[in-house]
């Protein structure tokens, strides 16, 4: 019962500080965010996964807390929880701006190819690879059967060692060695070609 009264006066000391860092007190604004921060950068770094990036959503969130303390409404929710939502939200906009970003390069870079003929691949680079996918292929066809399933499954159809198990319904210990073992005799057989 004690904890849930604490919760509460908790709560309400966070509703204060957050009405009064809307009508602007940086001293407010800084008892919160040192009160949350840790836990904030935490969320964030779950959500992002680099380091850098967690830094710079914290400080947009930091900004958006202090511009955007107004719109916090205590029936909605805790104040804490809506700093969260806040920051998940920011952290998964810099994840999509990212991607965004990403794809237009690959969009700009494939079209540079088609008009800019310094990007396409020689004939020659080209005979190249073809010739190296044939090589790879006739070797993996000189694999035992269970070797040479095991890597088509893993490498060839993009499957784990643990799916590639399950669906030949064998040990994963087993699919390791078969792959590793496998892998070993490609090398033998490919390596000596390439030189």
């Amino acid at each position: 019962m004690i904890d849930t009264a604490e919760n509460e006066i908790q709560i309400q000391e966070d509703i204060q500080l957050l009405q009064r860092i809307a009508e602007r007190d940086s001293q407010a604004f800084q008892t919160f965010y040192k009160k949350y921060s840790g836990l904030i950068f935490a969320a964030i770094s779950n959500v992002l996964n680099d380091h850098h990036d967690t830094e710079d959503v914290m400080q947009e969130v930091s900004v958006q807390l202090w511009n955007k303390a107004h719109l916090y409404e205590p029936r909605k929710g805790k104040p804490l929880t809506w700093l969260t939502t806040m920051a998940r939200n920011r952290a998964i906009d810099r994840i999509r701006s990212k991607q965004r970003r990403s794809r237009l390069n690959d969009d700009f870079e494939l079209e540079n190819k088609k008009t800019q003929p310094e990007f396409e691949e020689s004939a020659h680079d080209h005979l190249e690879l073809k010739e190296r996918d044939s090589l790879i292929r006739r070797a993996v066809a000189k694999l035992n059967d269970d070797q040479r399933e095991a890597i088509h499954l893993a490498y060839f159809s993009g499957l784990t060692q643990a799916e590639v198990a399950e669906q030949l319904n064998e040990p994963l210990g087993t699919i390791k060695a078969r792959i590793r073992r496998g892998v070993s005799r490609l090398e033998t057989l490919v390596k000596p070609r390439l030189m």
